[in-house]
């Protein structure tokens, strides 16, 4: 015999007999179609495999947002406050005083206005250029100017002339270089007292300016 004979490597469907063959040949043959049919169906999953795009791939990556800048610190009202005392220091009627929202200062105005006139005087006039340094500093804040008179007159004059005076201050800080963005001006008038209008010392602390600052929304 000269050898077991070559077999087509296809799908082997039971044991072959060929006519005179040994048991070994039978048994050759069976090894080899074995063999050769699992080669076939590896290669096949193979191919199957390769053309088979995924499914569940992971979606590329997006690009990352850019990072935001962070938000500007807010005013530290310890330094504003210690710098508003040390600069109204020569005035001790003047009030620095802090609030939840930042600062208010009361400035008096008994002789900062001659009686129902809105013109800043001198005694005003200095206590705004001691402080106007340091509001055109901290340009992070607001400056709320509200005026206040006592109960002299009627409640109408009084309101209107508060009102006046508050503009008056207003427009003096801007001469000296804050910006008209940051001021507001108001008044209220005989409504707000601090002190006793029965008694002169009472009124003359009624008349009075008040500075609210704070940081800017």
């Amino acid at each position: 015999m000269a050898g077991a004979p070559r077999m087509a490597a296809t799908e082997y469907a039971g044991p072959i007999y060929c006519a005179g063959s040994s048991t070994q040949t039978h048994i050759y043959m069976h090894i080899m179609m074995n063999r050769n049919t699992a080669l076939a169906a590896c290669l096949a999953l193979l191919v199957s495999a390769c053309a088979t795009t995924p499914t569940d791939a992971p979606p590329p990556p997006e690009n990352e947002p850019a990072s935001q800048a962070a938000p500007a610190p807010g005013t530290n009202w310890d330094v504003v406050r210690n710098e508003l005392i040390t600069a109204l220091q020569p005035i001790p009627e003047a009030e620095v005083r802090s609030t939840p929202e930042g600062l208010q200062l009361r400035l008096p105005t008994a002789k900062g206005f001659e009686s129902g006139k809105t013109a800043p005087r001198p005694a005003l006039t200095h206590m705004l250029d001691s402080i106007a340094p340091t509001l055109a500093a901290h340009s992070r804040t607001t400056i709320a100017i509200v005026g206040h008179t006592d109960s002299t007159g009627s409640e109408m004059t009084n309101l209107k002339l508060s009102i006046a005076r508050a503009e008056a201050v207003m427009e003096y800080l801007r001469e000296r270089g804050i910006d008209l963005e940051r001021l507001s001006a108001d008044g209220k008038g005989e409504a707000e007292p601090i002190a006793d209008n029965a008694r002169d010392s009472g009124r003359a602390r009624n008349r009075r300016v008040e500075i609210h600052l704070r940081d800017m929304p």
